[in-house]
């Protein structure tokens, strides 16, 4: 009797799971382009890192970087909302997110790192005000005007 109990259980677990329920629904990361939403919460998780200096260079928006790791490729993407406060110059967050892909070494390296944010100046125009808000840091938001 206990096995045909243990069966039927086991039975109904494996049934009520599908392939898409298993799948990761995340939006991929597009490392170095920002997306304009539409983007899922979970694409906001990312691992630790520090910014430590952004600016906009034609269109392309630069920050200098450091995190822990070395032993593996790390992306960065940015994300920032359909919602955006447009008075002008616009006013536009992007999210950045670290992905250290598992690294687990503890090298400490820096590194800049470029996104484009063409579909930005294509979505907003000439000018606007850029907030660049990191994603699991301690650093603080770097604000910067484009257009000016």
């Amino acid at each position: 009797m206990k096995h045909v109990i243990l069966f039927l259980t086991l039975s109904c677990l494996l049934m009520g799971c599908d392939s898409e329920s298993l799948m990761d629904n995340r939006r991929q990361m597009e490392d170095g382009t920002v997306v304009i939403g539409p983007y899922m919460e979970d694409n906001l998780d990312g691992d630790p890192f520090e910014l430590r200096g952004a600016a906009i260079n034609s269109n392309r928006l630069v920050i200098d970087v450091a995190y822990s790791g070395g032993c593996a490729q790390h992306d960065f993407a940015g994300f920032t909302p359909n919602v955006n406060i447009l008075i002008y110059p616009p006013q536009i967050t992007v999210f950045v997110v670290h992905d250290g892909n598992d690294d687990l070494c503890e090298a400490y390296p820096n590194e800049t790192v470029e996104l484009d944010i063409s579909t930005l100046i294509d979505e907003f125009g000439d000018r606007f005000r850029l907030t660049v808000y990191p994603i699991e840091s301690a650093s603080k938001s770097i604000v910067l005007d484009y257009g000016e």
